[in-house]
């Protein structure tokens, strides 16, 4: 469990924004984790601009074995909703000793179970090998290219989703206030009058927070949290990119929650990526024969596939439950 200290000053200061950078990491992250062919709309748009020889940085960032992807690439808003260049420019000035730190732990966090023999590929480690500030801007121009040529022609339609997710969370603090609204961001999320816990395999405590930054993304299913190392004014404030609520079209479905009940809903979000029984009993604090009754029930409703990989069963989400969790939107 991690949690985060909740004085009147942090819910004064938690605030909501649009970054059109944390929406590209969103999508990278999902099209990572879900590891199926997009076929078409944004992630097959999105499949072949990776495969362009000069999106090798991201592709190597985004393709390996690790759990952890940079923060830096996520530059905290610094507006309601903030310019894609100003967001570039942060990411190409990255200071070295932050983007050294990050790359560390990236590098470092390859379990021996998941690496399965694999190194860090040879793109990144010579790219690494350049130096921080090369790095940083060869990623910035990079996430540009892939900006222009995937996401920038839906951009206005992803915004107008976004800000609709703002406006009903605004009208959510109206009713129950912000605690309240903050627990129905994500079923790890849980709010009480001076603490913000987070059900993460992280363990820990965040202090001396000026805010909080709230940003709704249409492409991620589970809660991204980004804290920085540096506690105090001179870091950043806490971050979460959340999933914006359902489009339109999947607004009338009954909520998750309702249909499965929140630990079954807790464990279906935290299976976009193949996690095992220990896994998840580790992640969400449950035991593991819980964890296996639970998934048994998933299974049988056809929520989540089951594989074996020599001694180990990893569960997934299927394309249904991605979509009943309002997942990536359908191309338009």
């Amino acid at each position: 469990m991690f949690y985060l200290d909740m004085d009147r000053a942090v819910l004064a200061n938690t605030r909501f924004a649009i970054s059109p950078l944390s929406t590209v990491v969103g999508a990278l992250r999902l099209m990572r984790d879900n590891q199926r062919s997009g076929g078409g709309g944004w992630q097959g748009r999105l499949q072949e601009t990776l495969r362009d020889r000069k999106l090798s940085l991201l592709g190597s960032m985004f393709g390996g074995s690790w759990d952890y992807v940079p923060d830096f690439l996520t530059p905290q808003p610094q507006a309601p909703e903030t310019v894609l260049q100003e967001e570039l420019h942060a990411v190409a000035t990255t200071g070295s000793a932050r983007l050294r730190w990050e790359l560390n732990i990236m590098a470092q966090g390859v379990s021996a179970e998941r690496l399965a023999g694999r190194t860090v590929p040879a793109v990144l480690r010579d790219a690494m090998e350049r130096g921080e500030r090369d790095f940083a801007e060869r990623a910035a121009a990079e996430l540009h290219r892939l900006w222009d040529s995937a996401l920038a022609p839906q951009w206005t339609a992803l915004r107008t989703r976004m800000e609709e997710d703002i406006a009903h969370r605004a009208q959510t603090i109206a009713r129950h206030g912000l605690s309240g609204m903050l627990t129905t961001l994500h079923p790890r999320m849980v709010c009480n009058d001076d603490q913000l816990m987070l059900v993460s395999r992280l363990q820990g405590q965040s202090a001396g927070n000026t805010g909080l930054v709230l940003t709704p993304s249409v492409f991620t299913t589970d809660l991204r949290m980004v804290i920085d190392s540096i506690p105090g004014p001179a870091g950043r404030q806490p971050m979460f990119a959340y999933p914006c609520r359902p489009g339109p079209e999947n607004r009338l479905r009954p909520t998750v929650h309702a249909l499965l009940g929140a630990t079954r809903a807790r464990l279906l979000a935290d299976l976009h990526t193949a996690r095992t029984t220990a896994e998840l009993s580790e992640r969400n604090f449950l035991a593991t024969s819980t964890v296996s009754y639970h998934l048994g029930i998933l299974h049988r409703t056809g929520l989540v596939t089951r594989t074996r990989s020599g001694q180990h069963v990893r569960y997934q989400q299927t394309p249904r439950a991605t979509d009943l969790l309002g997942g990536a939107p359908r191309a338009r």
